[in-house]
């Protein structure tokens, strides 16, 4: 009963919503801490400008694997809903329930590792092809097999949400970071992460509405592959501390 208001009044909706962010918001303010992203920044770091951050291609290439990211995540959750229940014998309200459940195990498994100072691009990347994959098969087996399809699905959420945090950390652990710097990649960050899955969602729904469901599965998992691509072209950020990690175990 309450599920079904929350779906047909979207003025209850929104104010549940609402709450919940005030709430989460006072709790932040009256628990954050301060801190600094790097104590020995020099003052190169902070000459970092938005004209520096346009120029800097880890931005670039950090935000389009985000808008890769966001792809898979936001159609997974918003859109693919619909199109299991018409285009496949899934139950979309399921496979979303499977995607969410054990993308809050995956969060919980990624601050783990994410604590232990293991070498990020590893786990990025084997988590980035196990979170393609798994929702590829996903599909692959949507109309034949779908309990191997919800099997599937869960894979995926798990590994989605287990890069998620280690993902969204590494320019705080960037040589030389400075909070203004930090402030400025952000920002452009999730403009470019955004505006990148904004597109790439217009392309798969006008593929889907024009040529169809299998076209559309086609470029939404090409798109979902840049994640992946671009995961090697990254810095690594723990490699250092590496040896010390063993060493201390």
């Amino acid at each position: 009963m309450f599920a079904h208001q929350m779906v047909t009044d979207w003025r209850l909706t929104l104010t549940c919503f609402a709450s919940i962010t005030l709430i989460l918001f006072l709790a932040w303010v009256w628990k954050a801490e301060d801190f600094t992203t790097a104590d020995d920044a020099g003052p190169d770091g902070e000459s970092y400008g938005y004209r520096d951050a346009l120029k800097d291609s880890f931005l670039w290439r950090y935000g389009i694997a985000f808008a890769s990211f966001l792809t898979l995540y936001v159609l997974s959750l918003v859109s693919f809903k619909k199109v299991f229940d018409e285009y496949t014998i899934l139950n979309g309200s399921i496979t979303n329930l499977l995607i969410s459940g054990f993308a809050i195990l995956g969060t919980f498994a990624g601050i783990y590792f994410g604590n232990k100072g293991l070498p990020r691009k590893p786990i990025l990347f084997l988590a980035g092809i196990g979170m393609v994959s798994s929702f590829t098969f996903t599909l692959i087996f949507a109309n034949s097999l779908p309990i191997l399809s919800y099997i599937f699905v869960s894979i995926s959420g798990f590994c989605m949400f287990l890069q998620y945090p280690i993902f969204l950390n590494l320019p705080h652990e960037l040589k030389g970071m400075t909070p203004k710097k930090l402030t400025i990649m952000f920002g452009l960050f999730w403009a470019i992460a955004y505006a990148g899955q904004t597109i790439a969602n217009i392309i798969w729904s006008f593929i889907l509405g024009s040529a169809g469901y299998v076209p559309s599965l086609v470029f939404f998992i090409a798109v979902s592959c840049i994640y992946i691509s671009l995961i090697p072209t990254f810095p690594e950020t723990r490699e250092a501390q590496t040896g010390n990690v063993q060493k201390a175990s």
